[in-house]
């Protein structure tokens, strides 16, 4: 009968800590609606989404869930049954769109139990100011939670609590032992590398300060930190996938047909027009802000640049020494073809006076420099810069060429060669 009594008893009790368990609050956060689908700021979409996760993510007691939980919960809503008695389910739906330079994006605050609109807001600002945008959005989200945020009341019964036990503070005792190995080790090693450097241990450490015929040296070649740390792995996986394809292939390009008009001064020769336009993919800052995991970000104008440092990257000596000896950029080079693919007419747009002193009897050469890389890699001993900047490069191409080859032109080319391979691939081309 006792043993049964303290059976009901346990169960009561566990119920009372369970109810007395402060309510949390489920919210949805899903992508943002690309109202006119503009597809120069597709990427927004997931960016907005992210951001909003990031804020929302400092609260505690808030469950965020994405657009899979978003799915599972709408299938079967008897889960919301299955709850915490008090917990809130709330889903953020937003959309954006574009006018001129202006992003103005619209937020609503739904409660998935009963599909009501609990509250609903406004931000807009500059599409080249991302940063204040997202300081908008963070501050708008924020000021429409305030009221569904859990609050804990004090009950009969202990809360659960979440989180590692507290370990008991050390003793003074423990403090003065730990703090006396601590300086005795310290000493030792000093003492250690003192010996060394003036060959008092038989051996002079080759790293250390020391005298070498009457010259002092000290080698910083090896910094402190560690080259390669295992948690990274991933992380630098992931890196030099996305830096991979940065490098290999990140502008998109819009060309059009060219225009034959003939020189007024001289009607046996074209004056021939190329019209292109140079931009970076429109998934390259998507692709940035969501796949890797950035130690910062800044904004300015057009410019973004996004910082990475080693507490969370291995930098590999591969991707390192790319980027130290620019290997990574890249000049356009444009063909006029006849309809065998033998080059009539090469356009070399780069500003190396050695490119320019080329020529050939078979091709008609002009080079040009109007291109600009728009996208630049900074790597230290601690940390990597990747700079990319959102512009177009308008550009018109303009030369003369004899109207009986010119006529034999049928097809256009377009290839970005790294400038370390420009003069092979010319030599082959002329």
């Amino acid at each position: 009968m006792l043993t049964k009594f303290k059976s009901i008893f346990s169960i009561i009790l566990l119920a009372g800590i369970l109810n007395a368990a402060p309510p949390a609050l489920h919210v949805y956060v899903i992508p943002f609606d690309n109202v006119k689908n503009d597809v120069g700021i597709g990427w927004l979409s997931d960016a907005f989404a992210e951001m909003v996760n990031a804020e929302l993510s400092q609260h505690e007691r808030i469950y965020l869930k994405n657009k899979d939980g978003l799915e599972e919960i709408m299938t079967n809503r008897s889960l919301l049954l299955q709850q915490r008695p008090g917990t809130k389910n709330l889903l953020v739906l937003g959309k954006f769109e574009r006018s001129l330079n202006k992003i103005t994006i619209s937020i609503q605050l739904i409660d998935i139990a009963t599909w009501d609109e609990l509250s609903n807001g406004r931000v807009r600002g500059d599409y080249n100011n991302i940063t204040d945008i997202n300081r908008k959005l963070s501050e708008s989200v924020n000021t429409m939670l305030i009221p569904y945020l859990p609050k804990v009341e004090k009950g009969p019964y202990p809360t659960l609590t979440e989180g590692k036990r507290m370990r008991i503070p050390p003793s003074y005792g423990e403090k003065a032992i730990d703090m006396s190995t601590a300086i005795d080790v310290a000493i030792i090693d000093l003492e250690k590398k003192l010996d060394l450097n003036i060959g008092a241990r038989g051996e002079i450490d080759p790293k250390g300060l020391r005298e070498e015929n009457g010259e002092w040296v000290l080698d910083i070649s090896k910094d402190s930190y560690k080259d390669d740390r295992p948690e990274n792995q991933i992380n630098t996986h992931m890196m030099v996938d996305v830096l991979s394809n940065l490098m290999h292939n990140p502008y998109s390009v819009k060309i059009e047909r060219p225009q034959f008009n003939y020189d007024p001064e001289n009607r046996k020769e074209f004056q021939i027009v190329m019209s292109v336009n140079y931009g970076l993919k429109g998934n390259i800052i998507k692709d940035m802000l969501t796949s890797l995991p950035y130690s910062g970000l800044k904004q300015d104008g057009n410019l973004t640049v996004f910082y990475f440092n080693r507490d969370k990257y291995n930098f590999p000596e591969a991707i390192t020494e790319k980027i130290q000896y620019g290997k990574y950029r890249t000049i356009p080079v444009i063909q006029l073809q006849d309809a065998n693919g033998n080059p009539l007419v090469i356009l070399v747009d780069s500003p190396d006076q050695s490119i320019h002193a080329l020529n050939s009897n078979r091709v008609i050469y002009k080079p040009f420099h109007y291109f600009s890389n728009l996208i630049d890699f900074t790597v230290g001993g601690w940390s990597m810069q990747v700079a990319l900047e959102t512009v177009d490069i308008p550009v018109s191409y303009r030369f003369n060429m004899d109207v009986n080859q010119a006529n034999d032109i049928s097809r256009v080319s377009l290839k970005f060669i790294p400038e370390n391979e420009l003069h092979d691939f010319l030599n082959n081309l002329l």
